[in-house]
Formats: structure tokens, C-alpha cells, sequence
């Protein structure tokens, strides 16, 4: 009795299955296929989903590894690859920007060409990933936007040479170590972009410390392209 009862019990199952598949394949071909194309592709979604966002999750030096080598990469798009001043060019110098009365200042870059002048400023704080400095900030300004330049030369107190002489040299090491020459260059810019419409731009200011022979060659670059003379103003006796 049992086995008639089994056999009778799997017979019917599988006349079952085939009409069920029979169905669902006829059920598929009743719809759309725009529609079939979504069921298909659900699971494919679901899968995406689940493993893109681990992708993205990349760790700040691994992001960094992957972006300095493949800037095109998919998961760099928004980011920005930190630099170094090490890394760029230009000459060494210490700048002071100004912006509605609020001052950034920073170790700089700058370089002068017939295009314009271009600084790279330090920023924010020390990374690991770039050895434990800071990145840079760029800043561009057309010679056109320019409206005032100044140039000052000055001296100023050389105290890591003097206190090396003074260690090796004793007394005469300090009295005979020379201030260090310096210039300083200093220019109004205004900065403009294609939603600014305004009649009135706010102006800014750039001050730049660099060494003497440097600041000379920058004055006389500065002058070219902006068609302008530096003010030189009076010393104050």
C-alpha cells in the first residue's frame, strides 16, 4: 500500500514539474520584453550593488596609490591627488595672500611666465601619504587682472646661519654672519569667472618674500607681462 501510495506520489510530481516550467516559459513569452529583460537583470543589480560600494571603500593611502598611477580611474573622479611642494616647480619663496581682510599664509612656489603667474601654497596639515608634508593649493592670475605691483628690497635676520657659526665659529661667527637679502614683491589681482557679472570685483593682494637675485628676475618678469611698473615706496627713516 505504501509503494503504491510513493509511486503514485512522484509520478504526479513529475508530471508536475515539467507543466510548471512549461508555464513559466510560456508566461515569459506572453510579456514584454523590456519586462523580461528587467526580471533577468534584477539579480544582476542586487549583485552590483552589493559589491561596488566595497570597491569605493578604498583607505586614504590606497586611494592615493591608485589615483597617482590612473588619474582616470572611475573611483578618482572628485578627487584630488595631494602634491607636495617638493614636487612642484618654481621658485621657493614665503607668499601672503589676501581676501576681504582675511590673510593665508604659507610657504610658496611661484613661477612667471608670458601665460600669467602660477603659485602653488602649502595647506592644511601634514600628510602621510606624500611623507609626512603638506599639500599645495594652486592659484592662477592672468597679467591682465593685475593692477598694481610693489617691489622692496630688505634685509632680514640670517638666524639659522648665525646660530650654526656662532656654534662653530663662537662670537666672530655671529658678528660676521650677513643678514639675508631679501625682496619683496607685492601685486593687486582680481579674480574673475564666467558666472561673476558684477560691475564691482572684490581686489586681492599677493605679498611674496624671496631671496634678492630672485625677486629682481621676478620684478622684471612681472613688469613684462602686465605691461606695468613696480612702485618701489620710500623707505621708512
Amino acid at each position: 500500500m505504501k509503494r503504491l501510495i510513493s509511486t503514485a506520489f512522484t509520478n504526479s510530481v513529475g508530471r508536475a514539474m515539467p507543466t510548471a516550467s512549461a508555464a513559466i516559459a510560456n508566461r515569459l513569452k506572453i510579456l514584454p520584453r523590456a519586462k523580461v529583460v528587467g526580471i533577468v537583470c534584477i539579480p544582476l543589480l542586487l549583485v552590483e550593488a552589493v559589491f561596488i560600494p566595497a570597491a569605493h571603500a578604498l583607505d586614504g593611502k590606497k586611494l592615493y596609490q591608485l589615483c597617482s598611477r590612473f588619474p582616470l580611474n572611475s573611483q578618482c573622479q572628485g578627487y584630488e591627488t595631494p602634491v607636495a611642494l617638493d614636487d612642484r616647480i618654481g621658485k621657493m619663496g614665503d607668499c601672503i595672500f589676501k581676501n576681504n581682510e582675511v590673510e593665508s599664509r604659507g610657504l610658496c612656489k611661484i613661477t612667471v611666465n608670458d601665460t600669467g603667474i602660477t603659485i602653488y601654497q602649502e595647506t592644511g596639515k601634514e600628510l602621510e601619504i606624500i611623507n609626512d608634508k603638506k599639500s599645495t593649493r594652486t592659484v592662477q592670475i592672468t597679467p591682465t587682472s593685475v593692477s598694481r605691483i610693489q617691489y622692496r628690497e630688505d634685509e632680514k635676520g640670517n638666524t639659522g646661519a648665525k646660530v650654526v657659526n656662532t656654534i662653530l665659529f663662537g662670537v666672530a661667527g655671529l658678528l660676521l654672519t650677513p643678514n639675508k637679502k631679501v625682496s619683496e614683491i607685492e601685486f593687486d589681482y582680481t579674480l574673475t569667472t564666467p558666472q561673476d557679472t558684477s560691475k564691482e570685483q572684490s581686489v586681492n593682494s599677493l605679498r611674496v618674500f624671496v631671496g634678492r637675485e630672485t625677486g629682481r628676475e621676478m620684478r622684471s618678469q612681472l613688469e613684462k607681462i602686465t605691461g606695468r611698473q613696480a612702485e618701489i615706496p620710500q623707505t621708512k627713516l
